[in-house]
């Protein structure tokens, strides 16, 4: 959470916890689980519900994992000055949640493996669908990081990153150049 700007960097909280958007310490994520627990107790053995969240943590410690290295590409990106940081960055790696003022192509990348694809991964695991977490969140975690690192290995032979396009100009079957 620290790479997604949210957790503390050097000492301060940013603005954007106001909104209870994160459990911050061990006592408040424990109250979420037990809650969970007591839910899933209700239908099914303690031991079934224990095994079924500790196989969600697994599954989001992974796709932690993979987040990880793809903020770390951008963020070497950023280190070596292929990639400019954005202005209104605090801190030395990509903020995920300023997704819609993302300037570069493997920005967006990260932004949508980030708010799309491990959310996907989470929802899919934590509401027991184990297909839709599979095939539309893990696996297309599995891609956008193969396309970040293609796309950081094509920025730095070339040296510089593709601007972020929108509309036509974004799918090179419609857009010509002119």
């Amino acid at each position: 959470m620290k790479l997604a700007g949210l957790l503390k960097f050097r000492g301060r909280i940013p603005e954007k916890l106001a909104a209870d958007a994160a459990r911050l310490d061990q006592a408040s994520r424990q109250a979420e689980r037990d809650k969970m627990l007591k839910t899933r107790n209700q239908c099914h053995s303690a031991d079934l519900a224990r095994q079924q969240l500790q196989y969600g943590d697994d599954m989001i410690r992974n796709a932690d994992r993979l987040m990880a290295e793809a903020i770390r590409i951008v963020a070497g990106l950023y280190k070596d000055g292929l990639v400019p940081k954005p202005k209104n960055s605090a801190y030395p790696f990509p903020d995920l949640l300023t997704f819609h003022d993302a300037p570069t192509v493997i920005e967006q990348r990260l932004f949508i493996m980030f708010l799309e694809h491990r959310m996907r991964t989470f929802q899919g695991t934590f509401h027991s669908s184990p297909d839709y977490a599979l095939w539309y969140g893990w696996s297309e975690m599995q891609r956008d990081l193969t396309e970040i690192r293609e796309m950081a290995a094509e920025i730095r032979c070339t040296g510089h990153a593709s601007a972020g396009l929108t509309g036509a100009e974004g799918n090179p079957l419609l857009y010509n150049g002119n």
